[in-house]
């Protein structure tokens, strides 16, 4: 080839380009340098947040953060997946350390079988994952620290890919704080978890993962369902599940949020997880656990509120049910993002919830309060009773008769609030000396249900031969009748009750949820098959926790946080294929009238033997059970088509997504042909 010719001079350039590029490529992309990308994908999830840079403008330059990042280098060890998202890990960690203007330091060590750096990923609390038969390990984490404070990603899951950037910047802030928000938690239920009994050899049960999620940003207090007060060092109070709550406690969650405190209450029609919970075996005793009422309410803080709210019944939705034990439930709901509030911040991020047997809010907005909703059902919802949505667990649906309009599932309120107690505090139950403190006990639900309080109750009836003599009881009755008057008197005169009536600012916060069994491990999170660790199945989790983050001051997480899930349910599937269902429903459910009738008349004419009375006998039931083959004949033939329509529309929806963007290019294509023949011609 002539290099002073045409050829040769295009060849030699090409091959500079290419050098060219190939040099770029590995500067930049094998030795980081730079570090430039561009996030094309819809939600940005390779763009650092708003939130995360937020946190990284506030550390202080002369506490830096140090974030020791370990990753296997060598072949022989580290799968190409890990080495792939090891990669990933790097470019983001860039994105921190370029972001942080010098105040987040990256060390990267590389813990390779058999040296100093794998001795360093021990002491930094780093979990390796053994690749041979050798006992090699390979690592993938990280350890973040500041000062005397030190928090460890121990492994980095692939599949937590989207959660990468919040597990990280939540370490950062963490460790760049000095103090810790205090959480409340009140609720009739175990989430607490109770402690070992090593006497009985029995393990206790496991904190909720919400709990376990909220102690890595916060100290969480236990607040008991039947409290009369909350500590005023209590940030936001979290109340799950509160089922037969006393006056008394109402109150003192009333008086907290007049005094500022903020409130997150999940309330609940039909609590499954109550249900599985009631009657379990006491760990001391074995004998059978309390019953915890599946329904739950706060009925003077509601009306206060402006808040009506049925806990006899539950939404039903034919467009955002779920597959639950087999079947399709319109009670299990799985909402996606449409359906969730793209205003507020709680939820603006989120990407689908999952809500069981859940109730529904009607408001009425008081003076001084503004209304945000949060999650609503579609308007193919109806409010169906407890007792229908039981049943639903275990049969099909038969009938719906969608009611039109949406139902509210989560709402925030917001303003100055007022008491709920005008008339000041509720009198309690009078307690008897022989039993007062094991009576509070077995009144609040908690005690009940959860393994701790159990054993309490359990030895409380023990010392009821002490309290037997009667001659204590009327020394401590006796003096209780001066007492009277004075209980009078703190009625006359509402001053000395120190009741407050209304919010001392208009900052108030209250977050409803009509769903308490949502926060439950099971309905949150799932099992990774990889490493047998949790991750997040839904939205809900971050739900609760964007709440927290609000109400307790914060929001740099919110952002972050949110991209933990990207799932994308196919609504318009559902909705196509409840539109189906919905052609069809009336004639299935004459159908089944009609067989249901059919089996009713065919009963009484048998007999226990297998034989009948007469010949007239004999000929009706064979013609009832004749038309109960062509009954049955019939509903088959309809579901047949049904599910020919649904499959038809459903083969349609997928075709375009396959043929969109070839037919695309190949319609770019023939147009730019066209163009360059019509200017080759005109030439």
């Amino acid at each position: 080839m002539n290099l002073n010719s045409k050829e040769g001079t295009a060849g030699i350039t090409a091959l500079l380009v290419i050098a060219i590029v190939g040099a770029v490529n590995f500067l930049v992309g094998g030795l980081g340098l730079g570090n430039f990308r561009v996030d094309l994908t819809e939600d940005k999830l390779y763009t650092l947040s708003n939130g995360t840079k937020n946190i990284l403008d506030r550390l202080n330059p002369d506490t830096p953060v140090t974030i020791r990042y370990y990753v296997s280098s060598e072949d022989r060890v580290m799968p190409p997946v890990l080495k792939s998202h090891a990669r990933t890990v790097q470019d983001l960690l860039l994105e921190f350390q370029k972001a942080s203007k010098n105040k987040v330091i990256l060390e990267k060590l590389n813990p390779n079988p058999n040296t100093e750096d794998e001795d360093k990923a021990r002491e930094d609390d780093l979990q390796g994952m053994q690749v041979n038969a050798e006992g090699d390990n390979v690592y993938l984490g990280m350890a973040i620290q500041s000062g005397a404070q030190k928090e460890v990603l121990p492994f980095l899951n692939p599949s937590e890919e989207t959660a990468l950037e919040y597990n990280i910047s939540r370490a950062i802030q963490k460790v760049s704080k000095t103090t810790k928000t205090v959480i409340g938690v009140m609720s009739a239920m175990p989430i607490m978890g109770s402690p070992m009994y090593p006497y009985q050899r029995q393990r206790g049960q496991e904190p909720w993962i919400l709990v376990q999620r909220l102690r890595m940003d916060y100290e969480v207090r236990d607040i008991p369902i039947g409290s009369d007060s909350i500590d005023a060092d209590v940030n936001t109070l979290v109340v799950i599940h509160p089922a037969d709550i006393t006056e008394r406690a109402e109150y003192a969650i009333d008086q907290y949020l007049l005094k500022g405190g903020k409130v997150i209450a999940l309330v609940d029609p039909q609590s499954w997880i109550a249900q599985a919970y009631s009657g379990q075996p006491n760990p001391m005793t074995g004998q059978p656990g309390g019953v915890i009422n599946t329904s739950s309410d706060l009925p003077n803080l509601f009306k206060s509120w402006g808040v009506t709210y049925d806990k006899g019944l539950v939404v039903a939705d034919v467009n955002y049910r779920s597959m639950m034990q087999g079947r399709q439930n319109p009670v299990a709901l799985k909402l996606p993002k449409e359906a969730l509030s793209k205003e507020d911040r709680i939820t603006s991020e989120l990407q689908s919830l999952m809500m069981m047997s859940a109730g529904s809010f009607d408001i009425t907005p008081k003076d001084g309060l503004t209304v945000s909703k949060l999650a609503e059902s579609s308007e193919a919802s109806e409010m169906i009773d407890t007792t229908a949505a039981e049943k639903l667990r275990r049969e099909n649906l038969t009938s719906f008769n969608p009611s039109g309009r949406k139902q509210l599932l989560a709402v925030q309120l917001t303003g100055k609030f007022k008491t709920a107690f005008p008339n000041g505090k509720p009198a309690g139950p009078a307690p008897s000396p022989e039993s007062g403190g094991a009576q509070e006990d077995a009144t609040a639900p908690k005690a009940a249900a959860e393994a701790t309080p159990a054993p309490a109750t359990a030895v409380a009836p023990a010392p009821a031969p002490v309290a037997a003599p009667a001659t204590p009881a009327p020394a401590v009755a006796a003096p209780a009748a001066p007492s009277a008057p004075a209980t009078e008197e703190k009625k006359e005169s509402p001053k000395d009750d120190g009741t407050i009536k209304e919010s001392t600012n208009n900052e108030g916060m209250v977050v409803l949820l009509a769903d308490a069994d949502m926060m439950y491990d099971a309905f949150c999170v799932q099992q990774d098959a990889m490493t047998g660790g949790l991750i997040a199945s839904n939205s809900n989790l971050p739900l609760l926790l964007n709440a927290v983050e609000v109400l307790s001051g914060g929001g740099d997480l919110l952002q972050v946080r949110s991209r933990a899930s990207t799932q994308r349910p196919f609504v318009k599937m559902d909705e196509l294929r409840e539109k189906v269902e919905k052609d069809f429903r009336p004639k299935l459910q004459a159908l089944q009238t009609d067989l249901d009738a059919t089996a009713q008349q065919m009963g009484p004419l048998r007999v226990k033997n297998g034989q009948l009375a007469d010949p007239a006998q004999i000929k009706k039931l064979e013609d009832l059970m004749k038309k109960q083959t062509e009954i049955n004949r019939e509903i088959r033939e309809i579901k047949k088509t049904q599910n020919k329509d649904i499959d038809f529309a459903e083969s349609i929806i997928t075709l375009l997504n396959i043929l969109c963007v070839p037919l695309l290019v190949v319609c770019v294509g023939v147009i730019l042909a066209i163009r360059r023949r019509v200017t080759t011609a005109a030439v």
